[in-house]
């Protein structure tokens, strides 16, 4: 079932008295796609951590509606613990509640799956990646959001992230993809956030 997750009127982010998006109008529904771009420094970014939920700035004088739903964010920094371990990662961020083996094929799906007993700390930034899109697999929340998606992915990475994007679309839950420009190579339809008009 849709439902309207976040109405914002007015919607102004920055950092200390730094002002980063300015009078943002945004609706998102729960069943679509969207793709925030824009240039750098322009606030992709931080309107992405304010729709999962993981802004750290402040939130001026704004009108803000949510509904409580699922949001996974992968930012363009690693979202999992360098000093655990893949299936220690998995196992926190499912909260022992996946079984093991479940874990273990997303994990050979893409690829990772011979080094989840090794640390994340020694994995190449590709792996990570890879790692991540295991877990939202796994997960499977809601909304999922990816920052500059196709960073440190090869060619077999792109393609399962297309198989994953894809896959959650068909049983109606979104995607919020950040980048410079638009990614054309997805699918699905993306409606598009352009911050570079704000």
């Amino acid at each position: 079932m849709s439902i309207n997750y976040l109405n914002v009127e007015n919607l102004t982010l920055g950092y200390g008295n730094n002002i980063v998006i300015n009078n943002l109008d945004l609706s998102l529904k729960s069943d679509k796609n969207y793709q925030i771009i824009g240039k750098n420094g322009v606030g992709k970014s931080t309107l992405l951590g304010f729709i999962s939920s993981n802004f750290q700035g402040n939130v001026f004088s704004s009108n803000i509606e949510t509904e409580k739903i699922r949001i996974l964010e992968i930012s363009n920094l690693a979202t999992i613990d360098n000093n655990l371990s893949l299936i220690e990662n998995c196992f926190y961020f499912t909260k022992g509640k996946i079984p093991e083996e479940e874990i273990i094929l997303s994990l050979e799906q893409y690829g990772v799956h011979h080094f989840k007993d090794d640390l994340v700390q020694n994995f190449s930034s590709g792996m990570i990646k890879r790692s991540e899109m295991a877990i939202a697999q796994i997960i499977d929340p809601d909304i999922l959001c990816i920052d500059e998606p196709l960073n440190y992915l090869d060619k077999q990475g792109v393609e399962l992230l297309k198989i994953l994007l894809a896959e959650r679309s068909k049983v109606g839950k979104g995607n919020i993809l950040s980048s410079q420009e638009s990614i054309n190579i997805f699918e699905n339809n993306y409606e598009m956030i352009d911050l570079n008009v704000y």
